[in-house]
């Protein structure tokens, strides 16, 4: 995959750290794919993030899985703080957020193992219990995405450090 270096480096944070912290702190997720014939799918999620990994769950059926079985090349985004930054000058109107973007492969887990840890780490993501049924567990669709690279902006925010997302 080509790297591309980010425009604006006065909006660039590459702080491992403070982009865990987003990723963390985050509660949706918007995961980008695309299919064979080219055209690109967001979908919202909830998430959970643990050691470099995003895990997934869902419905089993849909278009989200006709176009992963296509390709498991998945985007995401995850935006925390957005709020308008209003002027009298239009020039001067921007946005403030705090933002991680990245890249990676999605696969589905099978191992119930696998998918009880992971649907354990969504769990946590969100302070709920840990899942104990295994009707539920069997239910639904567990991916895991081994991320591949990660890049952090933060617009009109002052430079922070990792502890301050």
């Amino acid at each position: 995959m080509k790297e591309y270096e980010m425009r604006r480096k006065d909006k660039q944070v590459s702080d491992p750290k403070w982009m865990e912290a987003i990723l963390r702190r985050g509660q949706v997720i918007n995961l980008g794919l695309a299919g064979e014939d080219g055209w690109p799918y967001i979908v919202p999620m909830c998430y959970g993030y643990r050691d470099g990994a995003i895990f997934l769950h869902g419905a089993p059926v849909g278009r989200k899985h006709d176009v992963l079985a296509v390709n498991p090349k998945v985007c995401f985004q995850v935006t925390l703080d957005a709020q308008v930054a209003s002027n009298e000058l239009a020039a001067k109107f921007t946005m403030k957020y705090r933002s991680v973007m990245g890249f990676g492969r999605l696969r589905t887990l099978t191992d119930p193992e696998e998918r009880r840890e992971a649907l354990d780490i969504l769990m946590e993501h969100y302070g709920g219990p840990h899942v104990r049924s295994e009707d539920v567990n069997s239910r639904v669709w567990v991916a895991r995405i081994d991320v591949e690279s990660v890049s952090g902006k933060s617009s009109v925010y002052p430079p922070e450090s990792a502890e301050s997302p």
